[in-house]
């Protein structure tokens, strides 16, 4: 039996070259935009209505007439409970109103994680002391909806949460998300009409359309890995 070893040698290294390529595309596919609120916006107060552009993201602030929402740090935190674990900015929605994001360019994108917390207004709070709503849009409406809790504070204080959200929607794609918020009471009752339903978001991640690769391209380069080994199989026999 003889083996040409140049030959296996050179495929063998042919195949080391494709799977570190697989490598790479998969880790391609797997960048992500994170909406951080710590892009420049003209103010730093959301009203019902107003919209900014917050790097490739827009946010609307929406719900009640007025003020409903903020952009900054715990530097602008006053009368009110504020996450005490993040230095950056978040966004704070406040007074029961709530809020939309997208990309500014109108593209479709999925969900991947969060950060979030309860703002307080003072007293004492259950262990859950709200729930945070998300709501997904594509361009013919809803398609997915999911709640989280939000944890009532630690030691007198709140804070934030990371949230994984890789299987909302089922890995579908949106176009914008609205969120919005729930207060609870000691006895597990929840709603958004008594001017306590205060949240606060940092650090949303998403994945853009363009980066999700086809159905069966991981396949296919499985495949042609597959078709390379095999190869070398049979002529090193």
């Amino acid at each position: 039996m003889i083996r040409n070893t140049r030959l296996t040698a050179t495929l063998n290294k042919l195949l080391g070259a494709a799977a570190v390529a697989s490598t790479l595309c998969a880790a391609s596919f797997a960048q992500a935009g994170v909406l951080d609120f710590e892009q420049p916006v003209d103010a730093p107060f959301v009203f019902a209505g107003d919209v900014l552009s917050v790097g490739k993201y827009y946010v609307e602030g929406a719900g009640t007439p007025g003020l409903v929402g903020s952009i900054g740090g715990n530097d602008a935190c006053f009368n009110v409970q504020c996450p005490a674990n993040n230095a950056t900015n978040y966004y704070s929605g406040l007074a029961d109103g709530y809020m939309f994001f997208g990309m500014n360019d109108g593209s479709s994108f999925s969900l991947a994680s969060l950060d979030a917390s309860f703002i307080g207004l003072g007293g004492t709070y259950p262990a859950l002391a709200g729930l945070l709503y998300i709501t997904g849009f594509d361009s013919l409406g809803l398609v997915a909806e999911t709640y989280l809790d939000l944890l009532g504070p630690t030691n007198g204080t709140f804070n934030f949460r990371n949230y994984d959200l890789t299987g909302f929607g089922g890995g579908k794609l949106f176009t914008d998300i609205r969120i919005a918020s729930f207060a609870c009471d000691a006895a597990g009752n929840c709603n958004r009409t008594t001017n306590q339903a205060n949240f606060a978001l940092d650090n949303i991640v998403t994945i853009d359309a363009s980066e999700v690769p086809e159905p069966g391209t991981f396949a296919l380069m499985g495949l042609g890995l597959l078709g390379l080994r095999a190869f070398t199989r049979r002529r090193a026999a």
